[in-house]
């Protein structure tokens, strides 16, 4: 006999991922989750505080708890005392919307971790403005076989970078300024002068301003496109180290860098947006600008020599860049490694504060790096390593209970 053909269920997997989506936005869309910030609400609470009818909001609700981002428990009466000195619950009584309302008050729907984490508008770590802005313009993407045909979307982000960037920018700060701290605490800032940070592509300058928070004498300097550079601003002036970042409005394939003078250059974020090209060039000025001992610190998204579920933020990721602009996608450390050694640079350690996100290191010989002063000082940098090439910095994102 031939053998069973395999479950349907992977396919199903991608067709809900679809779903999955459009349910998290409308939920970040309704406020739901700031509904819940306060506590846990039954659904009849849950509806009126969104605004949409209960029937309605408990299938929204049923779907974020699938989701794991809600968690629910029945509505049991006098909860908070003992099991022993209460009698069982009685079903509750059919209501005169009961039609409409599919059970309301019986389910109590409070934030999973996820949730209280990652999707509150304004925690310290938040992706609720991300999850919009991730996948770049949707429209782009229906179109995404013919854009693999042409070798290019029909519309480029970067042909009007004010329309979707500064979005973008604001969306990734949150979570890019936690794993860019993460970084720099394991780098140590030169002694007995003024370290300068440099960050080409700033966006909200998360990176910079994470740096100059690590580095209290520091000095920084911010590039970004003259269309997106007041959101680069904003960022500066809301920081209390906001007052050490000197902000440049231009292409940091254009603008006068100082050569020699730079103590870290940060790329983060950029790499694959170019073509593959301009990004060994945007490489070679970056490391141009470093001083002797000084580091390039590049965060992103590299290609996996073999492709597997375990990198299918990497994967997917390039998709989204092959979708709506006009850069290569993705590159393989090796070939930054590559680059950086053509442009004078010795690879170093490779991070990894975030699920997917590689964060790769090269240095300009002569002089102490950050990262071998920080290991000189006995800090995370010296502790063993689990695979070549690896220094992973542990969890950044600790289980929490906060809702912050």
């Amino acid at each position: 006999m031939p053998p069973a053909p395999p479950t349907p269920a992977p396919v199903w997997e991608i067709i809900h991922g679809f779903r999955r989506y459009w349910a998290l936005v409308a939920a970040l869309d309704l406020g739901l989750f700031e509904a819940l910030a306060s506590g846990p609400l039954d659904a009849a609470a849950l509806a009126e505080a969104v605004g949409v009818d209960v029937h309605r909001a408990g299938l929204l609700a049923d779907a974020l708890v699938a989701m794991e981002l809600l968690t629910a428990a029945p509505d049991v009466p006098g909860a908070g005392a003992t099991a022993e000195s209460q009698p069982p619950p009685a079903p509750p009584a059919p209501s005169a919307s009961s039609d409409n309302a599919a059970g309301p008050g019986r389910l109590v729907y409070n934030l999973g971790l996820v949730a209280a984490n990652y999707l509150l508008a304004g925690g310290q770590r938040s992706m609720a403005r991300l999850v919009r802005e991730a996948p770049g313009p949707h429209e782009r993407w229906p179109e995404l076989a013919e854009t693999l045909r042409r070798g290019a979307p029909s519309t480029r982000v970067e042909d009007d970078p004010g329309a979707f960037y500064p979005d973008l920018a604001r969306g990734t700060a949150p979570i890019q300024r936690v794993a860019a701290a993460a970084v720099a605490r394991e780098l140590a800032a030169p002694r007995g002068r003024q370290a300068l940070v440099v960050d080409l592509g700033a966006g909200a300058a998360p990176w910079a301003l994470a740096f100059l928070d690590a580095w209290p004498d520091a000095r920084g300097l911010a590039v970004e496109l003259p269309e997106v550079v007041h959101v680069t601003r904003e960022a500066a002036a809301a920081d209390p180290v906001g007052d050490r970042l000197d902000v440049v409005a231009g292409s940091f394939h254009r603008v006068e860098l100082p050569v020699g003078g730079a103590d870290v250059v940060i790329l983060g974020h950029v790499l694959r947006t170019e073509p593959r090209k301009a990004a060994r060039r945007l490489v070679a000025r970056a490391a141009a600008a470093l001083r002797p001992g000084g580091t390039l610190v590049v965060a992103d998204y590299p290609r996996p020599d073999v492709p597997s579920s375990a990198a299918t933020t990497e994967t997917l990721m390039a998709l989204t860049i092959l979708a709506t602009t006009g850069g290569q996608g993705a590159f393989r450390a090796a070939d930054l490694h590559n680059w950086a050694r053509g442009a004078g640079l010795t690879p170093g350690a490779t991070y990894m504060p975030l699920p997917g996100q590689t964060v790769l290191t090269a240095t300009r010989p002569g002089g102490l790096s950050p990262a071998a002063a920080a290991g000189a000082a006995g800090t995370a940098g010296a502790q063993p390593v689990p695979r070549p090439g690896l220094r992973p910095l542990g969890s950044v994102f600790p289980p929490s209970d906060s809702r912050e």
